[in-house]
């Protein structure tokens, strides 16, 4: 088995601030109409490709179809098939208990499934995440499952237990990958990261009264101040890797000759990770409003035969 560990020191996240931007796509979603011309947003917008085939719309027991452009062709080619199909299940819709939709992939590369779960939507207090994937063409080895959890809860008690506190049982984020060659288990824990936190939150208080004394630009700054100055956090992450029954003793080999690059590649990708969230939390999220604004019109005017914004 290899187990592989790594920290890194990265910008926290408000939790009011969080929890209102999940309120508010929700909102979004519930806004939406399905009709015979399709789903469109509370404007009359279409949402480019997806449509009600059976059911109420947003409650238990819906099914959407979410169908794709072709590739635009190239001069002399015929067009494209459309290569994918996805089909989205309600199994239950309910803001004030759980949200919890199943998605259905088959394209040329993979068939398969995946459920979401998400508690108390309108507070998120946890996500739970499953799924299953092969290739149509077959074959022992092109098949994977897996399963994941992330306790908001206990991830937001964790960032505001006092200096010293022990950890809890268990992490706040899990995962496990089972393919037929071997397991991976993921766990991710989270604590205050001491002093850097407590001067990150000074700075973020005197950047907000800063502001509320320079008036309306100054309110602005003062809001981006105390979403990049809410604390830091010090975030583990560990992997852990073995082969599966018959095929252990050459997977450890394996990992044993190639533990030193691959702890390298491991630790330089937890690395550029933290930093890309760093630059965009320090660099000032956007409100609420903003977000919404952005989600919306990424999706109207998505080309859905194209790869989503980001």
């Amino acid at each position: 088995m290899a187990r592989l560990q790594h920290t890194v020191t990265v910008a926290a996240l408000d939790r009011c601030w969080f929890e209102e931007c999940a309120a508010l796509l929700l909102d979004v979603v519930e806004s939406t109409r399905t009709g015979p011309d399709g789903t469109l947003l509370e404007g009359g917008e279409p949402v480019p490709g997806v449509r009600l085939v059976k059911g109420r719309h947003l409650r238990a027991g819906a099914r959407y179809t979410v169908t794709q452009d072709p590739a635009p062709p190239t001069p002399g080619e015929a067009p494209q098939a459309p290569v994918e199909t996805l089909t989205i299940g309600i199994r239950e819709w309910r803001r004030s208990t759980a949200i919890a939709v199943e998605q259905r992939v088959a394209s040329a590369d993979a068939v398969g499934r995946v459920t979401l779960r998400l508690r108390t939507p309108d507070r998120p207090s946890g996500l739970e995440a499953r799924c299953t994937l092969r290739d149509p063409a077959g074959g022992f080895l092109r098949r994977i499952s897996g399963r994941a959890r992330i306790d908001l809860a206990a991830w937001w008690a964790a960032v505001a237990a006092p200096a010293g506190a022990l950890p809890a049982a268990r992490p706040p984020v899990s995962a496990r990958a089972r393919h037929p060659l071997g397991r991976a288990d993921l766990s991710i824990a989270v604590r205050p990261a001491g002093d850097g936190a407590r001067k990150a939150g000074t700075d973020g208080r005197k950047a907000g009264a800063d502001g509320r004394k320079a008036g309306a630009d100054g309110r602005k700054a003062g809001a981006d101040g105390r979403k990049a100055g809410a604390g830091v956090w010090e975030v583990g992450v560990t992997v852990a890797v073995r082969g599966r029954a018959l095929l252990r003793p050459p997977a450890a080999l394996v990992l044993l000759l190639f533990r030193v690059p691959l702890k390298r590649a491991f630790r330089q990708g937890i690395d550029e990770t933290a930093a890309r969230w760093n630059e965009v939390v320090e660099a000032g999220l956007p409100s609420p409003e903003e977000l919404r604004a952005e989600f919306t019109e990424a999706v109207v005017t998505r080309n859905p035969g194209e790869a989503g914004p980001g």
